[in-house]
């Protein structure tokens, strides 16, 4: 067996074990409301930089399309959140809060056409460090 494999499967387990998050970006981990809720704050806090439809600008990169999604693929959620957490906006960076990034992070995902789920995105480290950014299924 593949060792990514059962480290997924593994990471999969456990989560349901545990009653946490699913362990990918294609399981469904955020809720399109909360994705609704996501848009505004972007546009608020993010598009000046990031462009109106996420495609990025000057030093600012894009947060949608297949660049970015290759640029987080075999990482975790958790890495692109915290990332987010300490150095976004550049001009504030730690300026918002984790319920805030955790809006603009489902936003960013449901604009990558990763499916929606039931449940808001949680925003505990731990959890999020469960779920596998995957640019597709099984990779």
């Amino acid at each position: 067996m593949n060792y990514r494999i059962a480290w997924l499967a593994g990471a999969a387990a456990l989560a349901l074990v545990q009653g946490q998050a699913p362990a990918s970006v294609r399981d469904g981990i955020y809720s399109v409301e909360q994705a609704r809720r996501g848009e505004s704050l972007y546009r608020q806090e993010c598009a000046s930089c990031h462009g109106e439809k996420l495609e990025g600008g000057g030093q600012a990169p894009p947060l949608t399309g297949d660049e970015f999604v290759m640029d987080w693929n075999g990482m975790t959620v958790g890495d692109l959140f915290e990332k987010m957490q300490t150095s976004m906006p550049a001009d504030k960076p730690g300026h918002l809060d984790r319920e805030q990034n955790a809006m603009l992070l489902a936003y960013i995902l449901n604009s990558n056409k990763f499916p929606s789920g039931n449940a808001d995105l949680p925003v505990d480290a731990g959890q999020l460090r469960l779920i596998r950014f995957e640019s597709a299924p099984g990779k």
